[in-house]
């Protein structure tokens, strides 16, 4: 059993992205989990804990003001995406520009069609650099 929390943690840990903050808005809805700064580029990233995949559709749990807001900052030039942890051997990333078809509950086929990064099994430190390297890109 996981959760988002125990996500962000491993993220902190694990993830070689100069800064990351956590950020709790109770004022913006949709506003993404984390800001990360890395070398001058920044941007945000929703996270989503599944405790297991799911049989036939993707359904992850993201908002529909989350969505907008990921839309919308993507709309405008912004860096944005959707990380998704699925129990404990699975990591998906998902660009912003896809969060509508994330919202309306993909097949696994199509979810893994528009991932950007996912891997199945236990993260290796190189998998952790590529997957910041995309993040940051």
């Amino acid at each position: 059993m996981g959760s988002e929390k125990q996500f962000w943690n491993l993220l902190r840990d694990k993830l070689p992205i100069n800064k990351m903050y956590r950020v709790e808005n109770k004022v913006t809805k949709g506003m993404p989990d984390v800001h990360y700064i890395h070398n001058g580029r920044s941007g945000w990233i929703e996270l989503k804990y599944l405790d297991k995949f799911p049989k036939n559709r993707i359904s992850s749990g993201l908002k529909l003001n989350q969505m907008y807001w990921a839309a919308d900052h993507f709309k405008n030039g912004g860096a944005s995406w959707v990380l998704i942890r699925i129990g404990r051997d699975f990591i998906a990333l998902v660009n912003a520009g896809y969060v509508d078809l994330l919202y309306n509950r993909p097949s696994r086929p199509d979810f893994l069609k528009f991932c950007t990064f996912y891997k199945k099994g236990n993260m290796t430190n190189e998998d952790w650099s590529e997957l910041a390297t995309t993040i940051v890109g």
